[in-house]
Formats: C-alpha cells, sequence, structure tokens
C-alpha cells in the first residue's frame, strides 16, 4: 500500500514540477487594446519577458509560480498560476485625474411625484454622480432637462480610471506582505537551513503552498501570519516527504 501511495506522490510531484508554458495578450483595462512593453517576470526564477506589439508574452512556468505584470503608469498585476490555457491580462492606467469642477443644482423646475426628490431650494449638495430631472435654470416650470450634481470629472473616462486603478492597487497593497515573504533571499535560505532543503526543492513547496492558498489570495494578512503559514505547511510537507 505505501508503494503504490509512494508511486502516486512521485507521478503527482512530477506533473506539478514539470515546465511548461504559459501564453497570453495583455490589454488595457479601460479601452482593451493590445499593450506592448510590458514586464512579464516569474517570481520564483526571475526570469523576465516584454510583451510584443501585439500584447503578446510567452513564459515557462510550473503550476503555483507567482507572476508579475507591470509597466510604468500602470498598477502591477499579479496572478498564481493555476492552469496553462491562454490568459488575457489586464492593465489598470494610473489615471491622473483633472482638479474637480463642482457644481451643484439649483431645485429642479420641474418636479415629477415619485421621480424629482428634491423640494427644497436650500439644499445641500447630494454628492458626486447623481443626477436629477429637471432644468435648473429654465424660465418655465415645464422646461425639461436633467440637473448633474457634483464634480463633472467623475463622469470622464480619466476619472473612471483612477477609480479603477485605486481598486487595484488596494488590492496589491493587501498582498504586500505575502510578496516580501515569498521576495526574500534571507528567509529563503533561513528555510532551506531549517528543513535541510535545496533551492529546487524550496520552489516545489512553495508552489504546493501557493496552491493550497490559492482562495484568499493572501489578502489582508501580515508578515508574520504569511510566513508562519509557510512554516507550517513546510514543517508538514517535509514530514511527509521523509515518512515516504
Amino acid at each position: 500500500m505505501k508503494a503504490l501511495f509512494f508511486l502516486f506522490f512521485i507521478s503527482l510531484i512530477s506533473l506539478t514540477t514539470y515546465g511548461q508554458v504559459l501564453t497570453g495578450n495583455i490589454i488595457d483595462a479601460q479601452d482593451q487594446y493590445n499593450m506592448k512593453g510590458v514586464k512579464v517576470q516569474n517570481l520564483r526564477t526571475a526570469e523576465s519577458f516584454t510583451s510584443n506589439d501585439r500584447g503578446y508574452f510567452r513564459m515557462e512556468v510550473l503550476m503555483g509560480d507567482s507572476v508579475t505584470f507591470s509597466k510604468e503608469g500602470y498598477v502591477t498585476h499579479l496572478i498564481i498560476v493555476e492552469d496553462i490555457d491562454h490568459v488575457i491580462i489586464p492593465l489598470t492606467f494610473d489615471a491622473v485625474g483633472l482638479p474637480a469642477a463642482y457644481v451643484y443644482a439649483d431645485r429642479p423646475s420641474m418636479y415629477i411625484p415619485g421621480i424629482s426628490l428634491d423640494r427644497d431650494p436650500d439644499r445641500k449638495p447630494m454628492g458626486p454622480g447623481r443626477v436629477m430631472p429637471g432644468h435648473s435654470r429654465s424660465h418655465t416650470d415645464l422646461t425639461p432637462g436633467l440637473t448633474l450634481d457634483g464634480p463633472i470629472s467623475y463622469f470622464t473616462k480619466r476619472e473612471r480610471n483612477k477609480r479603477q486603478y485605486k481598486r487595484a492597487l488596494e488590492k496589491l497593497n493587501r498582498q504586500a506582505p505575502y510578496l516580501e515573504v515569498i521576495q526574500s533571499d534571507s528567509i529563503k535560505q533561513v528555510l532551506m537551513n531549517r528543513f535541510e532543503l535545496l533551492e529546487v526543492e524550496l520552489d516545489e513547496l512553495i508552489i504546493g503552498f501557493n496552491i493550497y492558498h490559492r482562495d484568499h489570495e493572501f489578502l489582508d494578512m501580515d508578515h508574520d501570519t504569511v510566513l508562519g503559514l509557510l512554516y507550517e505547511f513546510l514543517n508538514e510537507n517535509v514530514r511527509r516527504r521523509r515518512e515516504y
């Protein structure tokens, strides 16, 4: 029974560690055009590739590898390799917004029960992106129109890009402690010494660690939590390897 389990374990490791090729295209998240000159880097091997005119890239990877996509003016994108299908990677523009031009509406000149919500001519601003029926400067009570409330720039493409960038950057910041642990040469050396591993053996185990925790993507974990999870994973899996 142990012999069968050992053969199964070796087969599983072989499938996981066999080098494969990840391909894909990188596009602008807003305009959907192909992006040239994006740096694609495998964090495990430090190998990098620059996307061509069609946004195409090709890189040798192992399952569980962490791969980053970076370009000046865009927020860095991180993926953990889970399959080798051709992938589409959207990068979000680091937009520099125009100064917001604020405009606040007067009382709408046409009030529609159940639709127009504003009856108070001395109302306070209702916030960005608000659209109300009724023209704010009409000369009659029945002039149709719309009143925009809030910063005009809220409706622009540049502002939409800026909001997308903010969300993407927030996610990357939430993964920062994980990236610090995985990319630290000093931590890697300590773990190799502690568990008596070769570098290639540690790399294989880190791939398994990434796959095991892919559901939560290490979001909002501090440095010590990530390191603790990695230590626990290595301790358990190194022990199992040596038992069989």
